[in-house]
């Protein structure tokens, strides 16, 4: 592996450690000086590739799936929250393995915005609700009292 920092081939592996209960490798490096490179000390982390699905759009697009959009999106509906990030990566994590065990080559945006809700639900309702009025996309006022009323048991 190259140094990040001058671009010197020859670097040492110094430790390696399994992290996210086996999913990755951690290794901390030394861009070895012994062989003319500055002893520089970085990390890296190894994981399996997954392949990912495509991602059906409600217009009827495919595009690539992004983790960090999905990403992006949960920390918005728990900023201020306490759910984190180890939770959330844990989620991402479970998602992506859900897509790789079942061998989906396509998967809705619908599908994936019903996962994150659950999620979501079980963690924080607060964040599910923020979460849930844009994924949702309400139009009134009612729809979002629906939503409330139907996670306090009352009929919409």
């Amino acid at each position: 592996m190259r140094c990040p920092y001058c671009k010197f081939e020859n670097t040492k592996v110094v430790d390696s450690r399994e992290v996210r209960d086996g999913e990755e490798i951690r290794r901390r490096r030394v861009c070895d000086p012994q062989e003319g490179g500055c002893g520089s000390r970085f990390t890296t982390f190894e994981k399996a590739e997954l392949r990912q699905p495509l991602v059906v759009k409600k217009d009827g697009s495919r595009a690539p799936f992004d983790r960090e959009k999905i990403r992006h999106s949960i920390l918005t509906a728990v900023k201020k929250r306490r759910i984190g990030n180890d939770d959330i990566d844990g989620f991402l994590l479970k998602l992506e393995k859900s897509f790789a065990e079942n061998l989906r080559k396509e998967v809705s945006t619908k599908s994936i915005g019903q996962e994150v809700m659950r999620f979501l639900k079980d963690k924080d309702p607060v964040a599910y609700v923020r979460f849930a009025s844009v994924y949702m996309d309400f139009k009134s006022i009612d729809e979002f009292s629906g939503l409330l009323g139907s996670m306090n048991g009352e009929e919409p």
